[in-house]
């Protein structure tokens, strides 16, 4: 199943309805609307709910998807049974549009977006979550202003594999809230995880000792065989401090010359 991830999906959401939310005084109106102006980052949030909730089903994401603007408008009947907008006092944070022209501008970008026009390809909500935590590892071992030699390369990039698959499901310990000035509409707790291990240098280290000592081993034993069998005495062959073995004694036993 050919399928493109939540994140490249949403990407340039914000930049283009941007278009029909901001502009000069001149254009006020007419390509664009003051009564957008405070829907670009939740129309974002409502496409990945979107993407989230159609259950696989295309024609069910173009509906939701078009069920934005009608939201906007007061007009609940589509939305999910669970959300807010359901809740007895339920009080818009948004202002409500009425405008006609501003709701076919928002419903004219909402089915120019890429997750209206290949809804098939965006159904199942695949995220990268993963992918991009490997990725983040990944520069930690290997930065890219750096030129490594293919030895080094391969090292570091085992290195990395062996970090990330030891700590990627790390326990959450608490969640922490904060304020980013660079984003102050993102109001998702942010989690504290557990300090980070490194067992595995540990153990490429007793890996590494273990194979030396058993190489070592081995060497010795095969020195120790080739230095006996240099040591072995032929019958006839005159050795050390005037000995020499009696060709004729099959006792092998030793006679002083």
């Amino acid at each position: 199943i050919n399928s493109y991830d939540t994140w490249h999906g949403t990407k340039n959401i914000v930049k283009e309805i941007r278009k029909i939310c901001r502009g000069t005084a001149a254009n006020r109106d007419k390509t664009w609307f003051i009564d957008l102006s405070d829907k670009m980052e939740s129309t974002k949030a409502h496409l990945y709910w979107c993407m989230k909730h159609c259950m696989g089903n295309a024609d069910d994401l173009r509906a939701k998807v078009l069920n934005i603007s009608k939201h906007y408008q007061g007009d609940h009947h589509g939305c999910h049974h669970e959300s807010q907008c359901h809740f007895p006092g339920y009080h818009p944070r948004k202002q409500l549009l009425s405008n006609p022209a501003a709701i076919s501008a928002l419903e004219s970008s909402l089915k120019n977006t890429p997750i209206y026009l290949h809804a098939e390809h965006y159904c199942q909500c695949r995220e990268t979550y993963w992918i991009e935590s490997f990725n983040h590892q990944l520069l930690t071992y290997l930065c890219k202003g750096i030129y490594f030699g293919e030895d080094t390369f391969a090292m570091r990039m085992n290195l990395a594999v062996l970090d990330w698959n030891e700590n990627v499901r790390r326990a959450v310990t608490s969640h922490r809230l904060y304020l980013n000035v660079q984003r102050p509409n993102h109001h998702a707790p942010s989690r504290v995880l557990v300090e980070k291990t490194f067992m595995f240098v540990q153990e490429i280290w007793e890996t590494y000792i273990h194979t030396n000592q058993q190489s070592t081993l081995s060497d010795i034993c095969e020195e120790d065989i080739a230095y006996h069998e240099d040591l072995t005495v032929q019958p006839g062959m005159e050795c050390e401090d005037g000995l020499f073995l009696d060709e004729e004694d099959d006792d092998d036993e030793w006679n002083v010359s």
